[in-house]
């Protein structure tokens, strides 16, 4: 289900640049990079394959 959510919202996003027209080629390239690089991150980092649980942080004395 975080991949739906990762992969869509890049997807949104660069869909928005491309119609607005506001991006030269270079800049939409530069764009799509970060995306991509924005989507590596949560692949490496995110864990998005495993369940959520509550973590309770005992305090130490």
């Amino acid at each position: 289900m975080g991949w739906t959510f990762a992969l869509g919202f890049a997807a949104l996003s660069f869909l928005g640049l491309t119609l607005s027209r506001r991006c030269s080629p270079t800049a939409l390239k530069i764009a799509a990079a970060a995306l991509l690089i924005g989507v590596a991150g949560y692949a490496w980092q995110g864990s998005p394959d495993m369940p959520g649980h509550p973590v309770s942080h005992a305090l130490r004395p």
